[in-house]
């Protein structure tokens, strides 16, 4: 995820710094996340190689007392123009979240080096089971034209496209048992 173009448009141009501020966005809203639906893990040898988080129907949207714990986290990873920008980043993914109840599914993501290998397909294949077990309606965001054609497969539909820090994203949906 660290090339993804959401993330240059939001941490800046360095790969390493990059990869700082995603680890210290993501580990405080990993965090957040767990008691508010699930983080499945795909593991290799007993290393983390790939991960799929999900939060249930009505929690999606961090609470003030969640975003003020994540400022912390964000200011040290990004510095104060990188927090400012995902700031308008994820308060334009906030309004195009859906106001039918939904899973709300991501970050989705797997080591760059091990992508292309199944592993993110089998992490959603996990996710898109739960979803069609509970006759549930997901959604999710993507930054990436490719990524778009990848959850297409596991029936996710484009509802909207609108650019975000400059960079085109996503909005996808996937009714219960993966119907529109």
């Amino acid at each position: 995820m660290r090339d993804n173009p959401l993330h240059v448009q939001a941490f800046g141009s360095d790969p390493e710094q990059r990869e700082r501020a995603l680890t210290r966005v993501f580990q405080g809203v990993l965090r957040q996340y767990v008691p508010k639906g699930a983080v499945l893990g795909a593991f290799s040898s007993g290393a983390l190689v790939g991960v799929c988080a999900m939060v249930e129907p009505g929690r999606c949207q961090p609470s003030g007392g969640e975003r003020l714990r994540l400022l912390p986290e964000a200011i040290a990873g990004a510095g104060i123009g990188g927090t400012v920008r995902l700031l308008k980043w994820v308060g334009a993914w906030a309004r195009h979240d859906p106001r039918e109840p939904h899973w709300h599914l991501g970050p989705v993501g797997v080591e760059r080096h091990l992508q292309g290998q199944g592993i993110g397909a089998a992490l959603l294949g996990v996710f898109c089971r739960r979803m069609d077990a509970l006759g549930a309606m997901a959604y999710l965001e993507t930054d990436k034209r490719e990524n778009v054609a990848f959850y297409e497969r596991f029936g996710f539909q484009v509802r909207a496209q609108e650019p975000v820090l400059e960079v085109p994203n996503w909005f996808m949906a996937r009714g219960a048992a993966g119907g529109p």
